[in-house]
């Protein structure tokens, strides 16, 4: 099921039209508060949120998600939005949005986006039924060349940790930990955190 929250109502309706179509269960929500009342009932496959709404905007909605424990934490979310400037989409990936479409919407960009996000996620789901055993973190800072600071990070990661919590208990910077992540990710090759967490996870 994909949770959809777009206060136009005409757009809603059209990308809510274009996932039905596509084969996807939707639930619509017009605005950030009624969104978190149906996040109360509902754990959704994937969230597209716009960002500028009234009240509670998609930033709240995504911290809010976050706060809500393990179930919620790693469902793929993907932020819809009119403004195009690269420090909101910066914003946006640190606090942990997994991808940025921005309006007017590319509905094939969409589906894709959406397609790539589960595929991902089901992966990482898959490699933990599979390895239930604690990833073999000393394996793979040999194999990648990983310092003690890098892995920390990367074990925190792989139980569902967010880039800021991660920070907090490690008590260092934010800007700490993306310094990390970006050194992380070139050493494995990886582009995002999901791409990470499935290769920790099939080590």
């Amino acid at each position: 099921m994909i949770l959809c929250i777009e206060d136009e109502v005409q757009l809603r309706r059209d990308i809510v039209d274009e996932l039905v179509e596509a084969g996807y269960d939707v639930l619509e929500a017009s605005n950030g508060r009624q969104a978190l009342d149906k996040l109360a009932r509902v754990c959704p496959d994937l969230v597209l949120c716009d960002i500028s709404m009234p009240g509670l905007n998609g930033y709240g909605v995504l911290k809010a998600l976050q706060e809500k424990g393990p179930d919620y934490t790693e469902i793929p979310f993907v932020f819809l939005s009119a403004l195009a400037d690269p420090r909101h989409i910066v914003d946006g990936k640190r606090l942990g949005a997994d991808d940025y479409l921005v309006k007017p919407i590319d509905y094939d960009l969409l589906l894709a986006t959406i397609e790539t996000r589960l595929r991902q996620i089901g992966r990482i789901r898959s490699a933990r039924l599979l390895r239930p055993a604690t990833p073999n973190f000393t394996k793979l800072a040999e194999a990648y060349g990983l310092t003690p600071a890098e892995i920390r990070i990367i074990q925190a990661l792989s139980k569902g940790g967010k880039l800021t919590q991660i920070a907090a208990d490690l008590g260092v910077s934010r800007s700490t930990v993306a310094f990390h992540m970006r050194n992380i990710f070139e050493k494995t090759g990886t582009g995002r955190q999901t791409e990470l967490v499935a290769l920790v996870l099939q080590r």
